[in-house]
């Protein structure tokens, strides 16, 4: 991975979980090229969308995948 995207990586990881709605989710975040993919679980999809909007927000960012981060069913919670 080159700097920059590690960097792009890293401000994307320093913005969801600052913001308090997503913050304490597992979400791994991987860049390339302006690309980022998201990957790990949410609790609503309200969630996985705001996640996929606050990486859409930071500088650099072209596109967001979110195909890896996946809605916990209500039926898989503790």
């Amino acid at each position: 991975m080159a700097f920059q995207d590690e960097a792009l990586a890293q401000r994307v990881r320093h913005a969801i979980t600052q913001d308090k709605r997503i913050g304490g989710q597992p979400i791994m975040v991987r860049a390339a090229n302006g690309e980022v993919s998201l990957k790990g679980r949410v609790d609503t999809s309200e969630q996985r969308e705001l996640a996929k909007l606050v990486a859409q927000g930071i500088p650099g960012v072209r596109h967001v995948a979110i195909d890896e981060l996946t809605v916990i069913r209500e039926d898989d919670k503790v």
